[in-house]
């Protein structure tokens, strides 16, 4: 797959709210439900000298469990082929990034790892989840072998009933990757009912990400018979328009009123220092009393 198409998996995932609906929705293990989400950060890795050797994780957050740090690894493959050793390739990227974490830190202990493997490939995932699977049959004690697995999440694995059944961007993100163009067309109501739940819940700017990866995948025009149908009949486009147009009307009757609002009080503060009475001003400008003697008592505090 194309750069192109791994810098928008690694744009979308840098979004928090997209890993949480990732790991509530599709890692079935109960720590997930002792994390706090509002503390998850995405870390900066760059600063971190990784063997080109190793297969570097593409995106790495920070979160925290009763106090505890622990670290949340997102590997994105995107290989037509199927990596069958991709567990010696992140367990060593694992154990070097500890090995830098600890000399920047000088901890006695480190925090505890989930890496997770996202595979949008065609052909089935075969490859070993444990690197023990990689071993050859040996009389050596297993307590005296490395042992790791990774978690994978195979996308064309996931139904798409179970996805429509989810509701939420990345449940509409993988609903794509499973889907041609013409499965889209056909079954444009499913795919409706996950973009518009996916807006109520993530806002526009998902969505916008969301079908640029249409465009993108299917090498579809955004003026396509089948982006214009998805559009026209799911209303997201009108959504999206109605959306900002509302926010647009939103500033500028804003800045009317505080336009009149700064006449008003313009007028009003050369009304009393002319000497008119409350009462009068109240006829000429309309505004309560309670604003006059607010103003007046402003215009006595700036003497």
């Amino acid at each position: 797959m194309s750069r192109h198409h791994d810098k928008w998996y690694t744009r979308i995932f840098s979004d928090p709210r997209i890993v949480e609906e990732l790991l509530k929705s599709f890692v079935h293990e109960d720590f997930v439900k002792e994390l706090d989400f509002s503390s998850l950060k995405k870390l900066n890795t760059k600063f971190i000298p990784i063997s080109e050797k190793s297969r570097h994780a593409d995106i790495v957050y920070e979160i925290k469990s009763h106090g505890q740090s622990a670290y949340i690894y997102l590997f994105l493959e995107f290989q037509s082929t199927i990596d069958r050793f991709m567990a010696l390739r992140m367990g060593r990227y694992i154990f070097e990034f500890y090995q830098e974490i600890q000399k920047l830190t000088k901890s006695d202990l480190l925090n505890p790892p989930f890496p997770i493997l996202i595979y949008n490939g065609n052909a089935t995932w075969n490859a070993p989840e444990k690197f023990s699977d990689l071993l050859y049959q040996s009389a050596i004690p297993k307590e005296f072998l490395p042992e790791f697995k990774y978690f994978k999440i195979a996308i064309n694995e996931i139904s798409k009933r179970d996805l429509v059944k989810i509701r939420n961007a990345v449940a509409a993100i993988f609903y794509i990757e499973n889907s041609s163009a013409a499965d889209m067309t056909k079954n444009w109501k499913e795919l409706v009912s996950l973009l518009q739940a996916a807006l109520k819940k993530d806002g526009i700017e998902i969505i916008r990400a969301i079908m640029d990866r249409i465009y993108q995948i299917h090498n579809l025009r955004a003026s396509s018979r089948t982006i214009n149908r998805i559009e026209d009949l799911t209303e997201v486009k009108s959504m999206l328009e109605t959306n900002t147009k509302n926010w647009e009307k939103a500033v500028f009757e804003k800045g009317i009123e505080r336009g009149i609002e700064k006449r008003d009080v313009e007028v009003t503060e050369r009304m009393a220092e002319n000497g008119m009475s409350n009462a009068d001003i109240r006829k000429i400008t309309g505004l309560p009393l309670s604003k006059i003697t607010q103003i007046r008592r402003k215009m006595k505090l700036r003497k």
